[in-house]
């Protein structure tokens, strides 16, 4: 009985302290990083862009990185020189992390509206066969606000793929900044220590029960 108590004090300690986010790597997050011939095409003073591959993504349609300068597309870049871009292609990471049941993923990106171009992009989060639209407080024209997507996995979800796709149905989505973490619920440090003191109470009462 007093090891029960014990077990039910500690989980109901630390399902009453918040858990501390995790960091998942993602590859080229601010995608500083550019392609073999770097960015070859001119578009202002101090601008430049690259068509086709980002490394460490997947890409289809027509996407690329974009140094905007002081071309004026952009007020400022998020993070670094670079942003990507998407022109009705989408831009898709699988990280390698998998889903665990209980975790809360929660996916965050810098998204950016150009001054001459309205931007009709979005930014998802893919847990298995579930699909978590990014949401935010839009931002002004040539400006960028953080959009964010959250998703708290199952049991059905456990081992699944977890993925980041940037996408735009036109011109011109832009994207930076992206950053994943995950969080283990309380709640479910909770009923994981309480189901092990149910479980070790159990075996102990066996042996009483064999002893006698």
């Amino acid at each position: 009985m007093k090891a029960l108590l014990t077990l039910a004090a500690v989980a109901a300690a630390m399902s009453a302290v918040p858990a501390s986010a995790v960091t998942i790597a993602v590859a080229n997050a601010s995608f500083e990083t550019l392609p073999p011939g770097g960015l070859p095409n001119g578009c202002g003073t101090g601008c430049s862009f690259s068509s086709g591959a980002i490394p460490g993504w997947i890409t289809t349609g027509a996407t690329g990185q974009f140094q905007p300068g002081s071309a004026g597309f952009y007020n400022f870049v998020p993070d670094g020189l670079t942003v990507a871009y998407s022109n009705g292609g989408s831009i898709t990471q699988t990280v390698g992390a998998t889903a665990v049941a209980g975790r809360t993923y929660t996916l965050s990106t810098a998204f950016g509206v150009r001054n001459d171009i309205a931007n009709p992009g979005s930014i998802r989060l893919l847990v298995g066969a579930n699909t978590i639209f990014a949401t935010g407080i839009a931002p002004t024209p040539g400006n960028w606000a953080t959009y964010t997507a959250s998703y708290t996995a199952t049991l059905a979800d456990a081992g699944s793929a977890i993925s980041i796709e940037l996408v735009s149905p036109g011109s011109q989505g832009g994207f930076d900044n992206v950053a994943l973490t995950a969080v283990p619920e309380p709640a479910s440090w909770a009923l994981m220590i309480g189901g092990f003191g149910l479980t070790g109470a159990a075996l102990r009462r066996r042996r009483t029960l064999a002893a006698a």
